[in-house]
């Protein structure tokens, strides 16, 4: 018998924010297993996807995650065969990434595990809440990464004006 499972509403929004980007994580480690894969190589499979070509730097800008947490994400999916780097001609420091034939046939089916953790994580919103709680969250994320620049931090003082900012 499941037990019913209940959280207090004056729980600091980290504390909400935090729990469900945990059991997010903990929900495609248990999916991506069997491909021999983890949350963490997930959301640079599935931006490859979208954006072939593009450099790690970009990761680190779009995700907001330290450039050592990329690079093990990217050398994994490499070591895999998900991916191929290329030099960059004109800055032999930067790789340009793309997916491997082997990564574009996974790919889908890695973004099919997301939506289905999506789907069940929201599925107690109607379509009129979904939107509404989209709209906050994305209103505070863009609040928060504003925040941050103002204090000066160089590692996201390009993010608001990225594709997608605000």
């Amino acid at each position: 018998m499941t037990r019913a499972i209940s959280l207090p509403l004056d729980l600091p929004l980290a504390a909400f924010i935090s729990i469900i980007f945990r059991t997010r994580v903990i929900i495609l480690n248990h999916h991506l297993k069997s491909l021999g894969l983890s949350a963490g190589q997930f959301p640079v499979l599935v931006h490859l996807l979208q954006r072939q070509g593009i450099t790690q730097e970009t990761l680190v800008k779009t995700f907001h995650i330290d450039r050592g947490t990329i690079a093990r994400a990217v050398r994994k999916l490499e070591d895999m065969g998900y991916i191929t780097r290329n030099v960059d001609p004109e800055n032999r420091r930067a790789f340009h990434l793309f997916l491997s034939k082997k990564g574009e046939d996974i790919t889908p089916a890695v973004i099919e595990i997301d939506h289905e953790w999506e789907r069940v994580a929201t599925s107690s919103l109607t379509d009129d809440e979904m939107e509404v709680f989209r709209r906050l969250l994305n209103k505070v994320a863009l609040t928060s990464l504003q925040a941050v620049r103002d204090i000066g931090d160089s590692h996201y003082a390009d993010c608001l004006t990225m594709e997608g900012g605000q």
